[in-house]
C-alpha cells in the first residue's frame, strides 16, 4: 500500500461522493497509519473529528477480522480439511487459533501466494458516510451463525465492562471484538443497524453506515454520575496540611516558623520525614528533623511534599490495594524531574513536574476502585487489540482517568499547574500554552514508563512532544529511557 497521502484527492472524494479504495493483504502498522489518516481527513471534511477514535477502532477490527478469515482458509487448505464440512470445521477450529498465533508471520506471508486480499472503501453518499471492508472469500454457514449470534448477544449489553465479561468462543478467539465494536456504535448514538455483514459467493462485505447529521457521542450518564459522586464523596484535603500550605505562601513567612507549625503535629512530622527520606523524593541527603528538611527543599518543595502526603493519606487509606499505581507514579515523577533538569534545563518547573508526576494517576485509583474487575478486563482487551486504554475508559465511563484526577485536584484546591499536569497527562497537545512545559514533561515521563513496561510502542508517543525534547528516533529515545531507568534503580539501591 502506498504511503503517500493525496489530501486533495481525498477531499474531492468526500465532496463529490466518489468512492476511495485501498487494497491490502495484511494490516502492518504502516498501512494502518495510512488508512487511519484517510479516515481522519474524511471526518475533518465532514465536521465529525470527534468520531475518529471509535471509528478507527471499528475499522481496524473489521480489517483484522477479514485478515483472520483469509488466514483460516490457508490453514484449512494446508491441513487438507474442507471448511464447508461441519465435521471438518469443528476439527480444524480445535487448533486454528493456537497454531496460527504461534506461526502468524508464516501464515501472513502466504496470503499473497494464495491471492487473498482485503479492500477498504470510503464513500459519502445521501447523508451517510460508509466504510466498507471486503475480503475475497465467502463465509461458511457456521461462521455466519457465530457472527450473528454475537450481534444478537450484543443487544443485552449496556456497557463495555458487560461486554468484556461475556464468554467468548475460545476456538475462534474472536467475537469480543465485534461486541466491543457494537458498543462503540452505541456510544456515538447508533445501533446495530449501522453495522452490516454480508457474504455472497467469494466475497464477504462488512460495512459501517454512519448518518453524519445524526451521530453524537453519548456518555454513559449512570457511570459518569457514579464517578462524579465518588469524587464528591472524598474527604476534603486535611485541614492541618492546608493550613501549612497556606502559611508557606505568605511572603513574610520564615523557615523556622513553618518548621515549627509542622512540628506541632507529631504524626505529620513523622510521616513527612519518612516520605522525605524515601527513595522517591529528591532530598540529597538523609534528614532527621523538619527544620533541616525545609531548609533543603524550600517552601515550594515542602508544599509538594504536603500535596503528595495529603493525597496518599486520603487515597492510600481508602484504596490501600493500589501500591503498584503509587510505585509507577514515583517512577514517573523521577523521570519527569530528570527530563526537566537534564534535557530542558527548566529549573523553575522541577518541583511542579515532580509532584504532578506523583499525582498524575490519582484518577486511575478512583476508576480502579469503582470497578476493579472491569478495569482489569479492559486493560487486557486493550493490550490484545493494541488500542489505548484511555480511549476505552473515555467511551466507557464518559471521562478518562486524567479528567477524573483533575476533578479531584480541583476539589482539593490544588494549584492550576498541577491540575493541568494531571488532566492532560495522556493528551498533552490539548493543554494550555502557559502549562505546556509541565504537561509535556509529565506526559513524556509517563509515556516512557509505559514504553518500558511494553504497554505502548515508540510510534505511539506524540511527535510534537518528542520534537520538543529533541528526540529524533527510537534508538535515541530508548537510550534516554535506559539512562533514566538506571538512575532510578541507583536511587532505590542508595536508599535501601
Amino acid at each position: 500500500m502506498a504511503q503517500q497521502i493525496d489530501i486533495a484527492r481525498i477531499q474531492k472524494s468526500v465532496h463529490n461522493s466518489t468512492p476511495l479504495s485501498f487494497r491490502l493483504t495484511t494490516l502492518p502498522h504502516e498501512s494502518h497509519a495510512v488508512v487511519d489518516r484517510v479516515l481522519e481527513i474524511y471526518l475533518q471534511e465532514l465536521g465529525q473529528e470527534k468520531l475518529l477514535e471509535p471509528l478507527s477502532y471499528c475499522l481496524k477490527e473489521l480489517i483484522i477480522n477479514a485478515q483472520k478469515a483469509n488466514t483460516k482458509r490457508i490453514y484449512f487448505t494446508e491441513k487438507k480439511l474442507d471448511i464447508n464440512s461441519e465435521a471438518d470445521y469443528e476439527e480444524g477450529m480445535k487448533g486454528f487459533r493456537t497454531e496460527t498465533t504461534a506461526h502468524i508471520s508464516e501464515y501472513l506471508a502466504k496470503l499473497s501466494d494464495y491471492h487473498f486480499h482485503i479492500q477498504v472503501r470510503f464513500q459519502t453518499v445521501s447523508g451517510f458516510f460508509t466504510i466498507l471492508v471486503c475480503n475475497n472469500v465467502g463465509m461458511t454457514a457456521k461462521e455466519q451463525h457465530r457472527v450473528y449470534d454475537r450481534i444478537v448477544r450484543a443487544r443485552a449489553y449496556n456497557s463495555f465492562t458487560e461486554a468484556l465479561a461475556t464468554a467468548v468462543d475460545p476456538t475462534e478467539g474472536a467475537g469480543l471484538g465485534i461486541l466491543i465494536l457494537l458498543q462503540f456504535l452505541k456510544r456515538i448514538g447508533l445501533g446495530e443497524n449501522a453495522f452490516s455483514l454480508e457474504s455472497e459467493n467469494d466475497e464477504t462485505r462488512a460495512a459501517l453506515r454512519i448518518p453524519i447529521g445524526e451521530v453524537h457521542l453519548r456518555k454513559l450518564e449512570i457511570l459518569t454520575e457514579a464517578l462524579t459522586r465518588d469524587v464528591d464523596s472524598l474527604p476534603h484535603f486535611p485541614e492541618n496540611v492546608m493550613e501549612i500550605i497556606r502559611a508557606t505562601q505568605d511572603p513574610e513567612a520564615r523557615i523556622p516558623e513553618i518548621a515549627g507549625k509542622v512540628g506541632m503535629d507529631p504524626a505529620l512530622t513523622a510521616d513527612l520525614l519518612k516520605l522525605a527520606n524515601s527513595a522517591f523524593f529528591m532530598i540529597p541527603s538523609r534528614v532527621n528533623n523538619i527544620l533541616q528538611a525545609v531548609k533543603l527543599v524550600g517552601f515550594k518543595g515542602l508544599r509538594n511534599l504536603l500535596y503528595s502526603y495529603g493525597t496518599q493519606k486520603i487515597l492510600g487509606e481508602k484504596y490501600a490495594a493500589m501500591k503498584s499505581l503509587w510505585d509507577n507514579s514515583y517512577r514517573t515523577a523521577f523521570y519527569a524531574f530528570l527530563l526537566a533538569r537534564s534535557m530542558k534545563k527548566h529549573q523553575d518547573i522541577l518541583d511542579d513536574v515532580y509532584v504532578a508526576g506523583i499525582l498524575h494517576d490519582i484518577g486511575q485509583i478512583v476508576v480502579s476502585y469503582m470497578n476493579a474487575d472491569g478495569l482489569a478486563r479492559m486493560s487486557a482487551f486493550c493490550r490484545d487489540k493494541d488500542i489505548p486504554l484511555a480511549m476505552l475508559e473515555k467511551f466507557s465511563f464518559g471521562l478518562n482517568h486524567g479528567e477524573i484526577g483533575a476533578r479531584i485536584a480541583e476539589k482539593w484546591n490544588f494549584p492550576q499547574q498541577l491540575v493541568e499536569g494531571i488532566r492532560f497527562h495522556h493528551e498533552p497537545l490539548s493543554s494550555r500554552k502557559e502549562y505546556k512545559d509541565i504537561v509535556y514533561c509529565v506526559y513524556l515521563a509517563a509515556a516512557l514508563c509505559d514504553l518500558q513496561a511494553g504497554l505502548i510502542g515508540y510510534e505511539e508517543i506524540e511527535g510534537p512532544v518528542l520534537h520538543d525534547y529533541g528526540i529524533q528516533g527510537e534508538a535515541q529515545c530508548r537510550r534516554i529511557l535506559a539512562n533514566l531507568s538506571q538512575a532510578f534503580e541507583d536511587r532505590l539501591g542508595k536508599h535501601g
